[in-house]
């Protein structure tokens, strides 16, 4: 009698030890998991934002030869005006 109660007892503490030891590992892996998505919306957020720079990339490289758009480029970056063309600048904000 005395040896089967303390198989039960050991068993329940063994029990009791597994438990304790699985409850801790899924609060451990839930916390991992959370931080995983985090990190994966960062890095989807960076995906779009690149995806987004790659097609304005590509919609430049696709209007290379278009004239309105040279003539575009020219007047904003180059300051270039066409010939009869009047430029108004705002001097208000500055």
């Amino acid at each position: 009698m005395r040896k089967t109660r303390r198989v039960h007892i050991a068993a329940k503490l063994f029990i009791l030890a597994f438990s304790v030891y699985a409850a801790f590992t899924l609060v451990s892996l839930q916390l991992q998991i959370r931080e995983k998505e985090k990190k994966m919306a960062v890095l989807q957020a960076a995906i779009d934002q690149q995806e987004l720079e790659n097609r304005q990339i590509q919609d430049i490289l696709d209007n290379a030869d278009d004239t309105e758009y040279i003539a575009e480029i020219a007047r904003e970056k180059l300051g270039y005006v066409a010939p009869g063309e009047r430029v108004f600048v705002d001097i208000s904000s500055k």
